[in-house]
């Protein structure tokens, strides 16, 4: 699975984001907040690191902070979300995490949305303030009534260094090899490819021409260089193998790629943009 990290911006002191949607689904993403999502009614099935958990109403998740996560919801399902800055819950909580991110507690998910939602709508500091110290109670609470293990610092450890590396990846695709990719990971090739797949889901071979569909896919629309100059800056050496694996990847040829195309069809994908939204837009942002 290859993904983009989403940054969220606030207005002010707040830390913390709730909204409700409807129909959602979404690309795979990460982001540093801790997100929790209840389902107010519907199904939704949640892909976290390669995980899958199937949710019905009245059920919650809690997706750690930097984890790789995908949403997708049936049609009639409403999805209510609190997204907030990891920070001052670690500091509360330590090294501390869910044995699952299902929740089995019974909390007052509802009353509590309602407090943090008016909060943030006054725009006032003292309620932005008081937004964050109610997510921060929430958090203990949860906290105290799940199941928690010690979390491994080793295995946080690698899922940084794979963040980092898919982060130079983007910036570098054009002539990157696995050698680079090894290198950048202090690791020896065999070992590196069986951990990139492990990670991925995909070979690394696999994820690079991903990468480069995708920025290929980019300046074809910008419509301002030949597609030779698309083939070499992308780092495909050849027309002819640009072709191949375009063709292969879009089920087009670069030629032949519709107007309409959007990059989303390749997902995963991956990257770090301002003003990225994993959200499909057939998703209702409702409240």
């Amino acid at each position: 699975m290859i993904v983009k990290k989403e940054i969220r911006h606030y207005d002010g002191e707040e830390r913390v984001w709730t909204g409700k949607y409807r129909n959602v689904n979404n690309q795979p993403h990460w982001h540093t907040e801790l997100e929790l999502v209840v389902i107010d009614n519907g199904q939704a099935t949640f892909n976290v690191e390669n995980k899958l958990y199937e949710l019905t109403e009245g059920q919650s998740i809690l997706i750690p902070s930097s984890a790789i996560h995908q949403i997708t919801s049936t049609e009639d399902s409403t999805l209510s979300f609190f997204i907030f800055q990891s920070k001052p819950i670690h500091d509360i909580v330590g090294n501390k995490r869910l044995c699952s991110p299902v929740l089995n507690g019974k909390y007052l998910f509802d009353e509590i949305y309602a407090s943090i939602s008016a909060d943030l709508r006054s725009k006032s500091r003292l309620e932005a303030l008081s937004a964050n110290n109610r997510i921060e109670r929430l958090m203990l609470d949860i906290f105290l009534k799940e199941e928690t293990i010690e979390s491994r610092s080793d295995t946080n450890y690698m899922q940084v260094r794979y963040k980092r590396l898919l982060e130079d990846i983007d910036e570098n695709y054009g002539k990157y090899t696995i050698v680079d990719a090894a290198r950048f990971s202090a690791l020896s090739v065999s070992y590196f490819s069986k951990f990139f797949k492990q990670m991925a889901g995909m070979t690394f071979t696999q994820y690079l021409n991903l990468v480069r569909v995708e920025k290929a896919i980019e300046l074809i629309k910008a419509n301002e260089v030949s597609m030779t100059t698309v083939a070499i800056s992308c780092g495909f050496g050849t027309i002819r193998n640009f072709n191949r694996v375009f063709k292969s990847t879009t089920g087009y040829s670069p030629r032949e790629l519709p107007d309409t195309y959007s990059v989303l069809s390749l997902h995963p994908n991956f990257g770090v943009e301002d003003t990225f939204d994993p959200t499909s837009p057939q998703s209702k942002l409702v409240e």
